[in-house]
């Protein structure tokens, strides 16, 4: 009998030390768009102080082929580099981790959240409206660096 996704893979909160096994996933994932500034070790170390319950990776064998990014501001809930290794993909484990975020936001009492696509990242998006994420087209997004 072949073993589910469940028996291969472990899901666990991601910890600072995972960053660059983390990064070395996201860099092979299509449609990360990876910032110097914004995904430094020292941002992402950032996000997970002040989100910890938040934030998880997926392993198998002691080898990270998963991870997302849940933060809040205490008024609504965001989720940042969700991305399965390719070999691992048609699992469920990227449905499993965002299930995972929206119900530990869900249990701080945050109701909605939203998640950062990339144009023209056509997986991403069919991803999410299939998770029923609906697109917002009536808002652009602004950035500084402060």
């Amino acid at each position: 009998m072949a073993e589910s996704p469940d028996e291969l893979v472990g899901i666990r909160k991601m910890a600072v030390e995972d960053y660059p096994d983390a990064y070395a996933l996201w860099e092979k994932t299509p449609g990360m768009n990876l910032r110097d500034f914004d995904d430094s070790f020292e941002e992402i170390s950032r996000l997970i102080q002040f989100n910890p319950d938040f934030c998880f990776v997926a392993e198998k064998e002691h080898q990270l082929v998963g991870t997302i990014l849940g933060a809040t501001d205490g008024r609504r809930g965001r989720i940042y580099h969700l991305a399965v290794d390719k070999d691992f993909r048609r699992e469920g484990i990227a449905t499993k981790l965002v299930n995972l975020v929206i119900k530990q936001l869900h249990d701080v009492g945050i109701r909605k959240i939203s998640v950062v696509v990339m144009k023209h990242n056509q997986v991403g998006e069919r991803f999410w409206q299939k998770l029923k994420f609906s697109k917002r087209l009536e808002i652009e997004t602004f950035d500084k660096i402060i």
